[in-house]
């Protein structure tokens, strides 16, 4: 596309790309540590859904600027694989598939990491869903998380990233490696290991649209991953079990 990026672009990368990520993350960090037993149930509703629509407006946003430009939105990854001209790659989604559900069975079978985990729980994401009443409302941030976050971190950035690696060696590892990046690292103040796990998750994320050159999937994927850490946590926390 001859008309990206311009300087909107720009304005978006570093606001929504770099800022407000690694803000919320500093944000986060101290709120959650001030906050760690007072994550009751309507606080968790109100977090969100303040969530839910933060990724709105950022996604939106880039919508609006996306139009305005008159660019396709096939671009941005709405189209499907096979209308793209392009295959669906399987064996990152099944790769993804089965690390995932090795890491949940190591997380819940071994003793010494099922309280690491619970820990983690208590500690680092004390606005994790702990009883079935949590539920409604953190299922509204999973569909918000799955869809905006992918079209801001998987489609548009992806895409402006790709726009200006584009010439040096290796462009296509540098524009997926970049976004996953940002994200993985904004999410510090949930551990090294939450890091590590996050980036991995993105870096596949980012292949798959990559290779199919569609959201679709990635956005179903994204909103699975969030569910089953949420039902994760409500069936490890103690709060559930004394209902």
């Amino acid at each position: 596309m001859d008309n990206f990026p311009a300087f909107a672009d720009y304005v978006l990368v570093l606001l929504f790309g770099i800022l407000l990520p690694f803000v919320s993350g500093i944000r986060s960090a101290a709120v959650f540590k001030e906050m760690t037993m007072a994550f009751d149930t309507a606080t968790k509703r109100k977090f969100y859904l303040g969530n839910s629509f933060f990724l709105f407006i950022m996604a939106l946003i880039i919508i609006i600027v996306w139009q305005l430009y008159q660019r396709p939105f096939t671009e941005l990854g709405f189209i499907s694989p096979i209308n793209a001209g392009r295959s669906t790659p399987w064996w990152m989604i099944f790769l993804f598939i089965g690390l995932y559900a090795m890491d949940i069975i190591y997380s819940i079978t071994d003793k010494t990491q099922l309280t690491k985990t619970k820990e983690q729980l208590e500690e680092q994401t004390p606005f994790m869903p702990t009883q079935l009443k949590d539920l409604p409302a953190y299922i509204i941030m999973c569909v918000s998380a799955g869809v905006f976050e992918e079209i801001v971190f998987r489609g548009y950035l992806i895409g402006f990233f790709k726009t200006i690696f584009a010439g040096i060696p290796a462009a296509a590892a540098w524009a997926v490696l970049t976004p996953a990046l940002i994200f993985s690292i904004a999410h510090y103040y949930q551990g090294t290991r939450a890091v590590f796990k996050i980036l991995v998750l993105s870096l596949l994320f980012g292949m798959i649209f990559w290779h199919s050159g569609s959201l679709w999937g990635v956005m179903i994927i994204h909103f699975f991953v969030d569910l089953i850490g949420g039902l994760l946590s409500v069936y490890l926390s103690s709060d559930n079990k004394e209902e």
